[in-house]
């Protein structure tokens, strides 16, 4: 199943805290500006990751954060006070309405009226045409599905009026598969892959919540891709594989232990991936965990990452094209789909291809190959602070 990653203007991204939504979008926006692209990354009001990941201060007006790539952080009050200056029309009547200790507590209070503001935000921004695409980091998973059905928990609640024409638009934006998708992001583990499940199966809802919403011409968001996120690369060379397997009495005992447990974790990251794109069908890309993002915020690694993660979308992987047999596979996918070699062979490297082994059982056997003491920590699929 190919899929075009640049089609849509808005691209809303959710799922579980500490997945790396972050990081994906980030990736994604470098490599969208590289293929001449304007994007603009949304982060919402209780997040403050992409002006640290870019060493920029972000405010409510988009600004430049890296070559030709634009951010923009949407603050609760700031779209509450952008949508009644829209109504009131003066800046400073508008900002003292907002000011005002009741109105503030009414806004602190009441359900939903920053979100509401926020769609208004996210509408604007759409309707004007000077950014694409539109990637916006949705909250973890609740917050998320609150925030979509904000237009039809509203519905039936509103007059004919600003709010009410403020609604349809955003219902209007949502509900438009041409315009709007949602991804989902997770983690080759076993509770992130869960919460992606019933995450999926709520978004999807039953064949009779399907029909309900067909007759009543409700719509609903389009899903997208599914990202999973620090894949495991393969702990073991082919060489050290056949040690293990075939000369086990050739490695000291707990140089086999630790590459037996990262030969295990390896396998079970790739059956969460290969179940996770079986059971949901979506198209879907597997990223490796970049040691160099570990340590640092790292562009250069992002943007790797990024044109990828492209590369496997337009060269078809996922919903059953064997996204779960390997890191090395998926990024050999991206080379072939048009991003150039380069990228697969650079994400390769930042993924830490090849063992770097040397243990002290082959070195006293003589074998030359490399320990596997190394790959048992690199194996660690949740290592890294999410971005």
């Amino acid at each position: 199943m190919t899929f075009d990653p640049f089609q849509h203007r808005v691209q809303l991204f959710t799922g579980k805290g500490g997945v790396g939504k972050s990081s994906v979008i980030a990736a994604l926006a470098l490599t969208a500006a590289e293929e001449g692209h304007r994007p603009l990354i949304v982060e919402l009001s209780h997040r403050a990751t992409f002006g640290a990941l870019f060493g920029e201060d972000l405010g409510y007006e988009p600004r430049e954060v890296a070559p030709g790539v634009f951010a923009t952080h949407v603050r609760d009050e700031d779209a509450v006070h952008d949508y009644v200056l829209e109504r009131v029309k003066l800046r400073g009547v508008a900002r003292r309405i907002v000011e005002q200790p009741a109105l503030a507590r009414f806004f602190e209070a009441a359900p939903a009226v920053a979100e509401v503001a926020t769609l208004h935000r996210l509408t604007r921004l759409a309707d004007a045409g000077a950014y694409h695409p539109i990637f916006v980091d949705l909250d973890a998973t609740g917050h998320a599905l609150m925030f979509l059905e904000l237009p039809r928990v509203f519905e039936g609640l509103t007059g004919a009026g600003p709010l009410r024409a403020l609604l349809e638009r955003a219902t209007a934006l949502l509900h438009d598969g041409e315009r709007t998708i949602l991804h989902l992001v997770t983690l080759p583990a076993e509770l992130p892959a869960r919460e992606t499940r019933q995450l999926h199966a709520a978004l999807v809802g039953s064949s009779e919540d399907r029909a309900s919403r067909a007759a009543s011409g409700a719509g609903t968001v389009a899903l997208g891709a599914l990202f999973v996120n620090r894949v495991p690369r393969e702990p073991l060379s082919a060489a050290e594989a056949a040690l293990v397997e075939g000369r086990p009495g050739e490695v000291c005992e707990e140089d086999l232990a630790l590459a037996r447990r990262a030969q295990r974790e390896h396998a079970a990251a790739l059956e969460q991936l290969s179940r996770l794109t079986r059971e949901l069908g979506l198209p879907s890309v597997g990223l490796p965990e970049v040691p160099a993002l570990r340590r640092a915020v790292d562009l250069a690694s992002l943007a790797v990452l990024g044109r990828a993660a492209v590369g496997q979308l337009r060269a078809g992987a996922g919903a059953g094209a064997g996204v779960g047999v390997g890191v090395g596979a998926g990024f050999e996918a991206g080379s072939a789909s048009g991003s150039g070699s380069e990228a697969g062979s650079e994400a390769r490297s930042e993924a830490g291809g090849g063992s770097e082994v040397a243990s002290r059982s082959e070195v006293a056997s003589g074998s030359g190959s490399a320990s596997a003491s190394g790959a048992g920590a690199g194996a660690e699929s949740g290592a890294g602070a999410e971005l």
